[in-house]
């Protein structure tokens, strides 16, 4: 796990993860993009930027993708074939001073072909906050399948 400067707190559903905020690349207001009224599709909106359409998607309690109009923000991550976002209700930067993070490696089989989802643990007290692999979370939201 490579140590970052700084993390992004992401937080939707009620919980709170940390990102490495080398792996994103723009924090866009939902205000600015555009909202999937469609009905089709895993997406709950589209970032619509010199000529593409990235999507976002919400993610519940379980990391599975809902229809959620509850977020405020989307976290753009570093994605081939391109980028994708997180919605969240919440979005704070946090200096390296500010966490300490221990790394952490998941026993079993990996969800995704990028790896594990989480590889370190920011542990205040009794509560432990999980980092997001960057690669492994923009390699499982890119699995979600556009109108399923």
């Amino acid at each position: 796990m490579a140590v970052s400067e700084q993390y992004l707190r992401v937080a939707f559903d009620g919980l709170e993860f940390l990102l490495p905020s080398s792996a994103s690349f723009a924090i866009e207001q939902r205000e600015g993009l555009k909202g999937n009224d469609s009905g089709k599709g895993s997406n709950v909106a589209w970032w619509e930027t010199r000529g593409k359409r990235l999507p976002v998607y919400h993610l519940d309690g379980d990391l599975k993708p809902v229809r959620d109009n509850n977020w405020q923000r989307a976290v753009f991550l570093n994605a081939q074939p391109h980028p994708i976002g997180l919605a969240a209700n919440d979005v704070q930067l946090l200096t390296r001073a500010d966490v300490r993070v221990e790394p952490f490696y998941p026993l079993g089989q990996a969800p995704t072909q990028g790896g594990q989802l989480f590889s370190a643990a920011w542990i205040q007290g009794v509560e432990v906050t999980l980092v997001f692999e960057p690669h492994a979370l923009a390699t499982y939201l890119l699995t979600v399948k556009e109108g399923a």
